[in-house]
């Protein structure tokens, strides 16, 4: 009898622990969606196999407001570990670590994050592998998710925006109310220098990032990343 007692009540604790562990993951999930990200969406499915497999990652923090941008969710190795944005759910990500590297352990950790893909949905391989090319093959899905990125900046507000690589920036551009601001390529957009630029009438600084290879070796060779880490001091200290 003791025993069919406590094996009971182990049991009730461990479906309380359950439907608590469900009940914060659910909470989780409704603050990273607040800022418009879809939670479902077929208007991509004339034009390729895709699916809205990944949830935007949000960390509350202090005044000033980060925004990354990336290009979609699908990476060449083991898709199925991407559960958020950028992975950056995960603190020992390579993304994170290389964050945490230009911006300083201590502001990062206070900052306001938000992170979205220009593309939210996860294909079958990486768009770079496509015949036509990467940028090619988004554009089309782009344009069905553009008025999604533009309602996450409306809602979310934030200080600073920053593209991750070229084609990432490519089509960001096209989103802005002043594209003319903003150089097509990254080789003319990266200079170090922090746009003024506006989405729906909301203005925000804006600058594409180098992808982390090419950031690395332009930290070596080049003055962009010196100008550019001293411009993020500017704006954090705001």
């Amino acid at each position: 009898m003791w025993n069919y007692l406590l094996e009971s009540f182990r049991q009730a604790n461990v479906e309380k622990r359950f439907f608590v562990d469900q009940q914060l993951s659910w909470e989780v999930s409704l603050k990273n969606y607040q800022f418009g990200y879809p939670t479902r969406c077929n208007a991509c499915i004339s034009i390729s196999e895709c699916e809205l497999k990944v949830q935007p990652y949000f960390k509350n923090g202090g005044h000033i407001k980060l925004m990354l941008v990336g290009q979609d969710p699908t990476i060449f190795k083991k898709p199925e570990r991407v559960k958020h944005v950028l992975m950056l759910d995960q603190e020992n990500s390579q993304l994170s670590r290389w964050l945490k590297g230009i911006f300083g352990l201590k502001t990062f950790s206070n900052l306001t994050i938000y992170a979205t893909n220009l593309v939210k949905c996860s294909f079958l391989e990486p768009p770079s592998l496509k015949d036509k090319g990467g940028l090619s093959f988004l554009k089309p899905h782009f344009e069905n998710c553009k008025e999604h990125l533009k309602k996450e900046l409306s809602l979310y507000r934030p200080t600073l925006v920053l593209t991750l690589g070229g084609p990432t920036h490519k089509l960001f551009r096209t989103a802005l109310d002043d594209p003319e601001k903003a150089k097509e390529t990254m080789k003319e957009s990266f200079s170090g220098s922090f746009l003024r630029v506006r989405v729906n009438g909301f203005e925000f600084d804006y600058s594409p990032c180098l992808h982390i290879k090419t950031f690395r070796v332009a930290e070596v060779y080049g003055d962009s990343v010196k100008i550019f880490k001293g411009g993020l001091k500017k704006i954090l200290k705001k």
